[in-house]
């Protein structure tokens, strides 16, 4: 829970290994230059290796249950081959992988292969969770969110499509007092669900979540308290009988 940036790249069809590799390092570079500028913590080296590659460039497939309504399980799709690097934003916000991989077109689950209902062009998606970096400020958490939206945007090229979904909305209009409005009240939601799980729990070390180390967090629970009123109550009903 917690504002995130998603995005998905796809390669062209005629971009081939060796193209994508060029079209990665690049990517470094850009990188790189938002490091020299303050705006990002640090970039790591492009890796290809097949235990970086599982690691952090793993897709999942999401299956339903036969037999259990409302009921899904996930399948790993991992690349075969591809590069990757990551990028340390900031402090309390998630890094940011780019790169390029070929995955399967299916994968095998309870004795079957399944389509994964991916091109099989070379590509990456994944998620940063920017929402803790505002531990340190509006100001700190403006930096790291734009950063990896502005870092996403600047990969586009004419072989390779970028598609971003920012649940901050700051991205595409690029409206700062959207992003303000929105990690607001995230962290008032946020501070009033813990506050809620951990009066529940009756006991100070049940719950733990970043949210607890906001100086004001007293403050945005009060806040969020009564936004979301109701469903705290039957969260705090749910927790009691749970632990009985």
């Amino acid at each position: 829970m917690g504002l995130t940036v998603h995005f998905e790249f796809t390669a062209n069809a005629d971009v081939d290994a060796s193209r994508a590799r060029q079209i990665v390092a690049g990517w470094h570079r850009i990188a790189l230059n938002s490091k020299q500028e303050g705006l990002v913590e640090d970039v790591l080296p492009i890796a290809s290796d097949v235990e970086t590659l599982h690691r952090f460039a793993k897709d999942m497939l999401i299956l339903p249950v036969p037999g259990e309504e409302d009921t899904s399980t996930g399948v790993e799709i991992r690349p075969m081959a591809g590069s990757i690097f990551l990028v340390m934003i900031g402090k309390d916000c998630e890094p940011l992988r780019l790169g390029l991989c070929r995955y399967p077109t299916t994968v095998r689950s309870g004795g079957r292969e399944i389509p994964t209902g991916k091109p099989g062009r070379r590509r990456i998606a994944g998620f940063c969770k920017t929402q803790f970096a505002s531990l340190h400020g509006w100001e700190y958490f403006q930096r790291c969110h734009c950063a990896v939206v502005h870092l996403l945007a600047a990969c586009r090229t004419p072989a390779v499509s970028v598609r971003i979904t920012d649940e901050a909305g700051y991205w595409p209009r690029r409206s700062l007092s959207k992003l303000r409005q929105n990690v607001d009240r995230m962290n008032e939601l946020l501070a009033a669900t813990a506050g809620a799980l951990k009066d529940a729990a009756n006991s100070p070390d049940a719950i733990q979540s970043p949210i607890f180390r906001h100086k004001t967090f007293e403050r945005l629970e009060a806040q969020g308290a009564p936004q979301a009123a109701g469903a705290l109550e039957k969260l705090r009903k749910t927790v009691s009988q749970y632990l009985k």
